[in-house]
């Protein structure tokens, strides 16, 4: 009897082998595709992360006629490497540090005349005074900063303007990024609408952490796979962002504190636990419950950009409404994307295949990660 004979003779004879085989080539496939995606997304992660620190660096300003005096805090992640970079060479220090803040008025731009030495303090902040000397009297002000975004490309820095008479009365503020590093001001006199523009930069701010955020990202693409619509998915992910907003307001505020090095591992398995539990489970009602109590635990992740960020507690409403808008509203636009792609698979019945594929994935990255934040 020749083999094509017994083949035929098996019970998978009426199509079923042949129905068999089209889905194993579908899955190594979807397997492909989404193994390619994700390695890819770590791949990006992992190369960049040495430049992407998540540091935090301030400034006040104030000005006096054709003098601006600039006070420079620089935190000690940042410092630690200008000095290995620098080896105690002030001259070029001084002169990084001069030329990576440009000042101008009347289109005109202020000269640095004068650069002290880092004064250290007891938060282990270092403190530079820098001196410019402007053309013209100082009405308005252009300020561009590229300082730190060599080191650490998520640098933050936050600006602010001060009177000269009481250096403790803000007038302006500004949070300038590597992708928005210029500030203009109409007039340095004139506190203006502050209050709004801290809303608006905050709610950048945000934004730019949540879509920057690669842990955060395949959390929410873990558990909106396994919703039915897109008003489920936004559900999920409010839910995620109201339980997140309260620990991160308690632990802004001191109430409640949990080492990163406790958090990150976490936050880590909150992710491999979320994917595996779409491969293993058949049933996900009130899947908005689980993500409410792991949001608990992202909002301990969340806390320390905007706590080193805010310095007046008087902004701490604002900040830190505008700040869990901006995750939110990035948030959505996950959603956004994610939502239609995972409808049109549900429509060719391969949703099913594509969620176990790519599940299988996210918890594969999460369980490395949790390795790498505990043992490497």
């Amino acid at each position: 009897m020749t083999t094509a004979r017994i083949w035929r003779q098996t019970p998978f004879s009426n199509g079923r082998a042949a129905h068999l085989v089209a889905l194993i080539r579908r899955s190594h496939i979807w397997a492909a595709i989404v193994f390619s995606f994700l390695f890819i997304f770590t791949s990006l992660h992992t190369a960049a992360a040495h430049e992407q620190i998540g540091s935090k660096s301030a400034s006040i300003i104030t000005v006096d006629g054709k003098t601006i005096d600039f006070y420079l805090n620089i935190p000690p992640e940042i410092f630690s490497v200008l000095e290995a970079e620098y080896e105690g060479n002030d001259p070029y220090l001084k002169e990084y540090l001069s030329e990576g803040v440009v000042l101008s008025t009347w289109d005109s731009t202020c000269a640095p005349v004068d650069v002290g030495e880092p004064v250290l303090q007891e938060s282990g902040n270092r403190i530079v005074h820098i001196v410019y000397k402007c053309p013209r009297e100082v009405e308005d002000l252009d300020i561009k900063n590229s300082l730190f975004f060599d080191i650490d490309e998520k640098h933050v820095h936050l600006v602010k303007i001060a009177d000269p008479r009481d250096p403790s009365k803000f007038v302006h503020d500004g949070t300038l990024t590597m992708s928005g590093n210029s500030f203009k001001i109409a007039d340095v006199k004139s506190p203006g609408n502050a209050t709004a523009r801290r809303a608006e930069r905050f709610f950048a701010l945000g934004a730019e952490h949540i879509l920057g955020g690669y842990d955060h990202i395949l959390f929410i693409l873990s558990v909106i796979f396994v919703t039915v619509s897109f008003g489920e998915a936004v559900k999920v992910v409010t839910s995620f962002t109201v339980a997140h907003s309260l620990t991160l307001a308690l632990a802004f505020f001191g109430l409640i504190s949990l080492s990163s090095s406790i958090v990150e591992p976490l936050i880590a398995l909150s992710i491999a636990y979320v994917a595996f539990e779409n491969i293993f489970r058949k049933k996900y009602g009130r899947r908005w419950l689980l993500t409410f109590a792991f949001g608990l635990l992202h909002g301990l992740g969340f806390v320390g950009p905007l706590k080193e960020i805010t310095i007046s507690k008087g902004e701490l409403l604002t900040s830190l409404f505008s700040f869990n808008l901006g995750i939110e509203a990035g948030q959505v636009l996950i959603v956004g994307i994610i939502a239609p792609a995972l409808y049109y698979l549900a429509k060719n019945q391969t949703r099913p295949l594509f969620v176990r594929w790519a599940s299988a994935c996210i918890g594969v990255i999460g369980v490395y990660w949790f390795i790498e934040r505990t043992v490497l």
